[in-house]
């Protein structure tokens, strides 16, 4: 299940991807060059998440937050103890 699909830019401008989903009770992210579902892999230590507070991107639930909360809260580390800052939200869209 796709949590988040984040689209990121640092000072210079450079675009990334970050997604995070959830398997088998597991949070899992992706971070990609460019704007898309795909792209070159990156490590996701580019992000430089903590450098400011020591923050870490979480690897399960343990605030029991809703789907847009724990949303919220990753987005507000990105933004605030990160290089990189959060553009847009691309919306989850589930097809049958």
């Amino acid at each position: 299940m796709k949590l988040a699909h984040l689209q990121l830019h640092d000072s210079l401008e450079n675009k990334r991807t970050l997604i995070a989903k959830l398997k088998e009770g597991e949070i899992h992210y992706s971070l990609f060059t460019g704007w898309g579902n795909y792209g070159t892999g990156c490590s996701l230590d580019d992000l430089q998440v903590g450098y400011k507070h020591g923050s870490i991107l979480p690897l399960d639930n343990e605030r029991e937050l809703s789907v847009e909360e724990w949303r919220g809260y990753v987005i507000d580390i990105l933004n605030n103890d990160s290089t990189w800052d959060v553009i847009s939200i691309v919306p989850n869209r589930i097809k049958f």
